[in-house]
């Protein structure tokens, strides 16, 4: 179950079910000391152009979005890029675009005002031969985070592995089971010679009003953060050895695709 993803700087707790009011919300603020923390994360998929390269984003891509961000006081908290890590015929994209948000309402509110920016659309236009993103069929979730991303060590956010998984709960089973599952795994990471190096988890769950309606909504993925595809592969290979009741529970209660494998990395938002 380890062997699941990576997205931002995260790791998990849940609440698969309706989120929670501000007042009475049990979630710290993103980015806070305290933990559990809940955010709103989109994944934008994105198609490279034919004259993609990364010094093509880096230089004349990348700088005028920073720029815009600034000039439409954007709340973004932070942006990642994820490409697949090995590329198959059947992708739709060649990489998502993920946006990290403290709410829903930060995401709406931006990009009403990205869309009602001519500056902004021009942006879009004049880099669709660098990266076509696809706007219009955003992947958005309520993301839960249990444990700081670094409490097994400091990650390098520049270039990381991440994983994820669709799952679904089997018949009789629901968020609330996979809360104990989760204080079970957490029982596992706080266990003696688990750490083998910066290690998180995050729990989505998909936001109905804003999922590409061409797509099947699973109930939750699972993702995982490694520093690397060996250090991931090493933690999955430690968690099946070590925590064989933590993975009996999860298959009990869910049934998971294999796992979708990225090299990850931060896009700097100034």
């Amino acid at each position: 179950m380890e062997k699941n993803m990576y997205i931002v700087f995260l790791t998990a707790i849940l609440g698969l079910v309706a989120a929670c009011s501000k007042d009475t919300s049990p979630y710290a603020a993103l980015g806070a000391d305290e933990y559990p923390q809940k955010f709103y994360m989109e994944y934008i998929p994105c198609m490279q152009g034919p004259d993609y390269s990364l010094e093509a984003f880096n230089s004349k891509m990348l700088p005028s979005w920073q720029v815009l961000l600034e000039e439409t006081n954007s709340p973004l908290v932070s942006a990642w890029g994820l490409v697949h890590e090995d590329p198959k015929e059947t992708d739709t994209e060649d990489r998502f675009w993920q946006l990290v948000w403290n709410s829903k309402a930060d995401a709406a509110s931006a990009w009403e005002t990205w869309g009602g920016y001519d500056k902004a659309n021009e942006w879009t236009e004049e880099n669709l031969n660098i990266l076509n993103c696809n706007n219009d069929s955003v992947y958005s979730f309520d993301a839960y985070v249990r444990r700081s991303i670094d409490s097994f060590g400091e990650f390098d956010t520049t270039n990381f592995s991440s994983d994820y998984q669709a799952c679904n709960y089997n018949e009789g089973y629901g968020a609330d089971d996979l809360r104990v599952m989760v204080e079970k795994f957490e029982d596992y990471l706080n266990s003696p010679d688990v750490n083998n190096g910066p290690y998180g988890y995050v729990i989505l769950a998909p936001d109905p009003d804003n999922y590409p309606e061409d797509q099947e909504q699973p109930d939750f993925f699972w993702g995982n953060f490694n520093q690397t595809a060996e250090q991931r592969d090493l933690g999955f290979e430690n968690f099946i050895a070590n925590a064989k009741s933590v993975d009996e529970e999860f298959n009990k209660i869910s049934t998971c695709e294999v796992p979708e494998n990225y090299v990850s990395g931060e896009i700097p938002l100034s």
